[in-house]
C-alpha cells in the first residue's frame, strides 16, 4: 500500500501521461486477482509501465 501511494501520489489525472501508470496499475491488479502471485503481479506491472513510458511517452 505504501508503494502504491508513493508511485501514484503526484499523478496528473488530467494529462495523457497518466495512461502508463494507470495501465500498469490495472495490469498489476488483474494479474494479482488472476494468479494470486505477488512477484508475477509486480513484474508484470513494472514491464507494462516501463514499456509504455519508454515507447509511447518518450521525449
Amino acid at each position: 500500500m505504501i508503494l502504491f501511494v508513493y508511485c501514484l501520489r503526484d499523478l496528473p489525472l488530467t494529462q495523457s501521461r497518466a495512461v502508463a501508470p494507470l495501465a500498469a496499475l490495472a495490469v498489476t491488479v488483474a494479474l494479482h486477482l488472476w494468479r494470486r502471485n505477488a512477484l508475477l503481479s509486480i513484474v508484470g506491472g513494472t514491464v507494462v509501465s516501463v514499456a509504455l513510458a519508454s515507447t509511447l511517452f518518450a521525449g
